[in-house]
């Protein structure tokens, strides 16, 4: 199911990746043994699946270089960015960081002022085995690529693919690593869904295959450690013994 393209920049399989989320999130993974991949429009980020304003100010340059007056121009940019929006809201992403270690920063914000979350350590080749294995009955193509961080898209700058790895420099700590499925409208060939496209969807995935260990968030005491080995056991026994406590010290 993971498909690669020329466009895309795909890290090496031994390439550790972590994710970071909260422990509601993390149960509903170890329940459903699904990914979920977000819709793009939804993110955060507002400008998430859009170009850079450098490449948007240098397409109504390009434009009016055509022959076309101002006003018109500025009408065939504003349909161009309207046509790359709607893309975007039939994109979904599911998003990892690339990095040796764990970083204080990244628990900070994703665990978003909450104390107790946990960071899946793996790496990308088992990320891909473990989508592979897990054998999801609906069958799509899923890309995975880096994240660039710049304020200008060089080649191609309204290709899909260079627009949805692309994010702004203001967000290079993230160290982005994505997957991400693309889909099209109905009526230029895309294919119907067994879910909503608007909110999202899950992917089944091998769990043993996917998490190498589980870093426990620093910022929670021993009463922690106990009760989640505790919910471990009675979900999925088996990754008991990849629990691992942050090497982050809260002080």
């Amino acid at each position: 199911m993971i498909v690669k393209n020329d466009n895309l920049d795909i890290p090496h399989g031994n390439t550790v990746i972590w994710r970071y989320v909260g422990l509601d999130k993390f149960l509903d993974l170890l329940m459903s043994q699904e990914l979920f991949f977000s819709n793009a429009a939804k993110m955060s980020d507002k400008y998430e699946g859009l170009i850079p304003k450098r490449n948007q100010d240098y397409l109504l340059k390009s434009i009016k270089n055509g022959g076309l007056s101002r006003e018109e121009a500025e009408l065939e940019r504003q349909a161009r960015l309207r046509e790359i929006h709607s893309l975007k809201e039939l994109t979904l992403l599911n998003c990892w960081t690339i990095n040796q270690n764990e970083s204080y920063a990244l628990w900070k914000i994703y665990l978003g002022g909450a104390k107790s979350g946990v960071a899946i350590r793996t790496t990308v080749s088992k990320l891909t085995r473990a989508i592979k294995k897990g054998n999801d009955p609906f069958k799509e193509d899923i890309f995975l690529s880096k994240v660039k961080y710049t304020d200008f898209i060089k080649d191609e700058p309204e290709n899909r693919f260079n627009v949805i790895t692309t994010k702004n420099k203001f967000y290079d700590y993230e160290k982005e690593l994505r997957l991400f499925i693309f889909h099209h409208p109905l009526s230029e060939g895309g294919i119907p869904t067994p879910y909503d496209i608007s909110v999202g969807r899950r992917l089944k995935v091998d769990l043993n295959e996917l998490i190498d260990e589980i870093y426990l968030s620093p910022f929670v005491g021993k009463w922690f450690d106990k009760s989640f080995i505790e919910i471990l056991n009675k979900i999925h026994p088996s990754l008991s013994e990849k629990i691992k406590n942050s090497e982050i010290l809260d002080e």
